[in-house]
């Protein structure tokens, strides 16, 4: 659907009114790559989320999806984004003082649970059972590339313990997960110097599913994944003096993409939901099953 009338209609008089500040992580590049997305359209006009440049794909979308659900809502101001050290966003403190409004990106439910008293949470934009992630080795460890689910308990997986969900789905399996805490590069650092011999990644966009970082390559493991269980969700502040009416009306419009199907269309056009890995073994799913009602 294309709203380019209904969006110069509305911007006429949605300029008068002061722009939602919307915060994303100052360390990564997203501003680039959005404004490379969008490529001169309005972010209302995007129907077709298949990605455009190298590298993890979701966080441009979840950036377009969060402004076409609040204008779907009924907020049409415009929008500017915000960067901020990752911290500040991570451990949520500036949405708690009410000095944020709302995160471009979306939430673990189990990181919000402490929160709910601070924060508004919105419906899930990643359903539980969607997210699936890959194990990354080294392009040159050929003997890895196939390794068969029964001999996982001799494979070992760097993972941070502070990141909940990932850690208690690697320890629901017989992998050996190798605790650090520290940034995300150093890990695939691990894995590069063959100190792990793997690294639990969202799979890659491109076709061949290889993830290039820094001129390195890393592949998955064949035919193996895992479920990441938990669902993923925007968070509004409850102490700014617009998180009521704005997490109403992103709430609204969320409910209004997922109707229309184009929440699950962006998640599979994006390669976030991968299409290659959909017959792959899921190596804990019986963590999937007891979440089942």
């Amino acid at each position: 659907m294309k709203w380019c009338w209904l969006f110069f209609f509305v911007s006429c008089f949605a300029y008068a009114k002061p722009p939602l500040v919307i915060d994303i992580i100052s360390s990564e590049n997203f501003s680039q790559r959005y404004k490379e997305f969008l490529a001169g359209r309005s972010v209302l006009e995007i129907d077709d989320f298949h990605p455009s440049t190298k590298g993890s794909h979701i966080e441009i979308i979840e950036m377009v999806l969060l402004q076409q659900a609040l204008f779907l809502g009924g907020e049409h101001r415009p929008v500017i984004f915000n960067p901020k050290p990752s911290v500040n966003i991570i451990e949520f403190s500036d949405l708690i003082a009410g000095d944020s409004l709302v995160l471009a990106r979306s939430t673990w439910h189990e990181d919000l649970l402490d929160y709910k008293g601070s924060l508004y949470i919105t419906e899930p934009l990643v359903e539980y059972g969607e997210y699936e992630a890959g194990f990354y080795v080294t392009k040159r460890n050929v003997a890895l590339h196939d390794m068969p689910a029964e001999r996982l308990n001799q494979l070992t997986v760097v993972a941070n313990p502070r990141w909940k969900v990932d850690w208690r789905a690697l320890n629901n399996t017989d992998i050996n997960v190798v605790s650090f805490i520290g940034p995300w590069e150093t890990m695939l650092e691990m894995v590069e110097t063959n100190v792990v011999d793997a690294m639990l990644i969202n799979f890659s966009v491109s076709e061949s599913l290889v993830l290039n970082f820094e001129g390195r390559e890393y592949v998955p493991i064949n035919e193996l994944k895992l479920l990441l269980p938990d669902s993923r969700h925007f968070v509004v502040s409850k102490r700014h003096p617009e998180g009521e009416q704005v997490f109403n009306a992103l709430n609204t419009g969320l409910a209004i993409l997922k109707q229309r199907g184009i929440l699950k269309k962006a998640l599979i056009e994006s390669g976030f939901i991968s299409g290659r890995v959909k017959d792959w073994h899921m190596v804990n799913e019986s963590m999937l099953m007891r979440a089942l009602p």
